[in-house]
């Protein structure tokens, strides 16, 4: 174990087995070379990382708290656990990915760069695409950079969602970013309504709640709400929503509440781990390194036991392979729509020609896939 394990172990209080040390080059900040460790033990910690050398230069340790786990308020018999709340509040929960805004430090000179959950910065490392989707947003939507500038004391955390980044839900724009919450350098989480807001940023749709004296039957009503707008699509179209009580100032905690058919798929009853949250794991898991099937076993390992995971080898291998392939083309799909709205292209206002400049990109027996990928991405079909 290095001193940087050891060492984070203890001002973390996490076991050094759930610590990775990592070693990034900092795209958005003249390829900075960051070292560090970030820690992977699920709940408030996780993705937390402490940032140790920066240019091969050792600094004063700087703790970059990330995007936590959020957790269900009861138990897997179906038990609630609610802390004393004064206040609670809820916002949509949106099906993409993370990317965390955080702030380190080199001489008292303060730069911004981006995180997924388990990477030190967002790349597009194998067949993931996220860096350069992330740029394409930063370019495009001038909020981002202002609501993180207008919000020195806090991490903020966006998510990265739609047709072009799919994962669970359907979406019909094809790429989107939201502002989600913000995290003090004390971990402290904050909801967007406790941020400064002067940029109009985009927020997910919020959901008043205005009574507290039976937080279970209101929490259960959301569930319901949920399902029956599921119910109405072919297409899952709500993946969930996230509360945010307000436990004792100054500390938020979330939680979330999603629809029973998305509770079903996740807690497993059979023992046998569900095809959907094998996928989404896998997925998820591009995020952050080019993986393996040994690395998606250790993120299932954080939300089932050893024994489901064996119960769903086969499974798990299937899966993976159908990943690997699904996010080769997604990538291929990604970097051609960049370069075709480079030039100038719309494929809302002129399909044909938008179509035969991509098909230039790609073997003739490819485009009918591809064709039918794009035009989904965009809403055009189904």
């Amino acid at each position: 174990m290095s001193n940087y394990i050891e060492t984070t172990s203890k001002v973390l209080e996490v076991d050094p087995k759930n610590l990775k040390e990592f070693s990034a080059i900092d795209v958005f900040n003249n390829d900075n070379i960051l070292n560090g460790v970030i820690c992977r033990s699920s709940g408030q910690l996780y993705g937390t990382m402490i940032i140790y050398e920066i240019n091969d230069k050792k600094v004063y340790p700087q703790i970059v708290y990330g995007t936590p786990k959020i957790t269900y308020p009861f138990d897997k018999n179906g038990v609630f656990h609610w802390p004393e709340i004064n206040e609670i509040k809820s916002w949509n929960k949106l099906d993409g990915t993370n990317i965390l805004a955080y702030r380190y430090n080199i001489k008292n000179k303060r730069f911004v760069s981006y995180k997924t959950r388990l990477g030190p910065v967002v790349s597009d490392i194998g067949f993931g695409s996220f860096k350069s989707m992330w740029i394409e947003m930063l370019k495009e939507q001038e909020w981002i950079q202002k609501v993180i500038k207008d919000n020195p004391d806090y991490n903020l955390s966006f998510e990265l969602y739609g047709s072009r980044n799919p994962i669970t839900i359907s979406y019909s724009t094809p790429l989107n970013v939201n502002l989600l919450f913000g995290i003090k350098k004390n971990g402290d989480i904050k909801p967007p309504s406790e941020l400064k807001l002067d940029s109009n940023p985009l927020i997910p749709t919020e959901f008043e709640i205005t009574k507290l004296d039976d937080l279970s039957s209101i929490y259960n009503k959301l569930r319901e709400n949920m399902s029956n707008i599921n119910a109405k699509s072919e297409d899952l179209l709500i993946e969930g929503m996230v509360l945010y009580a307000h436990v004792g100032e100054p500390s938020w905690k979330m939680v979330k509440c999603k629809p029973e058919e998305i509770e079903k798929i996740h807690w497993a009853a059979s023992g046998v781990i569900p095809k959907r949250e094998i996928w989404n794991t896998a997925i998820n898991a591009f995020e952050d390194v080019e993986p393996s099937i040994d690395y998606l076993e250790e993120l299932l390992l954080e939300e089932y036991t050893k024994k489901m995971i064996m119960k769903s080898k086969i499974r798990i291998k299937n899966i993976f392979k159908e990943a690997i392939e699904h996010m080769r083309i997604v990538k291929e799909v990604n970097n051609v729509w960049s370069i075709a709205k480079e030039k100038g292209f719309n494929v809302h206002e002129n399909k044909d020609e938008t179509m035969r400049f991509i098909s230039k990109y790609f073997e003739k027996h490819q485009m009918k896939k591809i064709g039918t990928i794009i035009l989904k991405q965009a809403g055009l079909i189904k």
